[in-house]
């Protein structure tokens, strides 16, 4: 057999890898540019707002959740909803008013709370925006609106938690920096080995400040370390007097460029990531760098990946290349090999098939010769049995016929013999009678 292939198959081959080359590169292009959203959407903060009697929509991508930042409930300065619809639309919408800039005379000290019960974790939420959704109307017969802040945590992330009286300590390894997801200052149920107090029973029921993550998001967002105190002095106190309180804060390292690309206002005030106090970084320095967790691993290596390939677009296209070309030269290789193995199995499969056919027969031939021998033999050994057994037949009868004549001959002498007895007995009766 041999291994010789279509004159045809040269061009067919070289179409299939052009095409498989064009597919993968651009399946890889719309990955990069799925990814890049997907990055910026776990980023940046979101807002959303709707007015009375309008549905709120909160969405975050896959593998992420919707973590609320800030919720707001009211009338504020800046109108965002109408008492009556203008019939000249605004060429550009009125920018959200900032949260010092709301009237919080007429607000519902709810909204953060409601929020969390509803949409905390969730990938998307919808809410129906009315007064009684949040409990009481703050201000009945004016024109309310809801507005939220959140960001969408990603399900890798790091989370570190400080007791009361101690100072927290976040850091990330140069280029990336910190983005703040959530943060709780209190205590909540089932967490009774987390700072755990000697002197007094954790309370029986949650007591927890949402609102810590404005206050470590100010400290920590955009920076490469950061310390924050943990007490009351920092956060405002949630639970009952003497509960022993700590601060949870979950968290992410992302790739400084990619954090400066997603939201540049971060970065106008200050030229270069900083930190809050020199003293607990000294002595966070001291203690030595703590070894983060694996979790949030596969996201900071996502990240970093993604940010190389964004600034060094030339090499991640030569590597792309080279891995496919490497590829392609496996399979290639992988195929002959394999074509090759097959070729010369084949040959062995019929070089064995010809000798045991042959095999066959020759021991056909030979049982048809041993049987003809011994067809033979049971002719001759018939032809003997047979004549045996004739000679034996018959003697057999003649021993049969002299045996019958010599008792036939024998009842005939009994016969004459008793014949005789009976005349002489008649004889002998009759001269008796006439004698007398």
């Amino acid at each position: 057999m041999s291994c010789s292939t279509r004159p045809g198959h040269g061009p067919d081959w070289s179409h299939s890898l052009l095409y498989l080359t064009v597919l993968l590169w651009s399946r890889r292009v719309g990955g990069l540019a799925d990814f890049s959203n997907y990055l910026s959407r776990i980023i940046t903060s979101h807002s959303a707002h709707a007015c009375d009697g309008e549905p709120l929509r909160l969405h975050c991508p896959r593998h992420s959740t919707i973590s609320i930042q800030a919720a707001f409930y009211g009338s504020g300065e800046a109108w965002l909803c109408r008492a009556a619809p203008d019939p000249a639309p605004d060429p550009a919408p009125a920018p959200d008013p900032p949260l010092g800039a709301r009237n919080h005379s007429c607000s519902a000290f709810t909204a953060l709370q409601k929020l969390l019960s509803e949409c905390q974790s969730n990938r998307d939420c919808q809410l129906p925006v009315n007064p009684l959704l949040f409990g009481k109307d703050p201000c009945p017969g004016t024109a309310k609106y809801l507005h939220v802040d959140y960001k969408c945590k990603p399900t890798e992330h790091k989370r570190h938690v400080a007791c009361e009286g101690d100072t927290m300590v976040l850091s990330c390894k140069p280029p990336r920096v910190l983005n703040i997801y959530a943060a709780v200052y209190g205590r909540s149920l089932g967490q009774a080995d987390t700072c755990p107090s000697p002197l007094t029973r954790p309370p029986p029921f949650e007591c927890l400040n949402h609102g810590a993550v404005r206050s470590v998001s100010n400290s920590c967002y955009g920076r490469q370390k950061c310390a924050v105190a943990v007490g009351n002095q920092t956060f405002r106190d949630p639970c009952a007097p003497g509960t022993r309180k700590y601060l949870s804060v979950l968290y992410s390292c992302v790739p400084h460029s990619l954090l400066r690309e997603a939201d540049p206002n971060i970065f106008s005030s200050t030229s270069s990531p900083t930190v809050d106090t020199e003293k607990d970084l000294e002595e966070f320095s001291s203690k030595g760098p703590r070894r983060p967790g694996d979790s949030g691993a596969m996201m900071s290596n996502s990240l970093l990946t993604y940010a190389y390939i964004k600034e060094h677009p030339e090499m991640a296209a030569l590597l792309f290349a080279s891995s496919v070309c490497v590829g392609l030269l496996l399979t290639l290789l992988a195929v002959s090999v394999r074509v090759t193995c097959r070729g010369r199995q084949l040959d062995d499969d019929a070089l064995p098939s010809k000798s045991c056919s042959q095999t066959v027969t020759r021991q056909e031939e030979e049982e048809e010769e041993v049987e003809e021998e011994e067809d033979d033999d049971d002719d001759e050994e018939g032809t003997e049995s047979s004549c045996i057994s004739t000679a034996g037949r018959k003697a057999m009868f003649g021993w049969e016929e002299v045996t019958y004549v010599s008792e036939a001959s024998e009842r005939a002498e009994r016969i004459e013999r008793r014949d005789m007895i009976i005349q002489e007995i008649w004889m002998n009766a009759y001269l008796n009678g006439s004698s007398c």
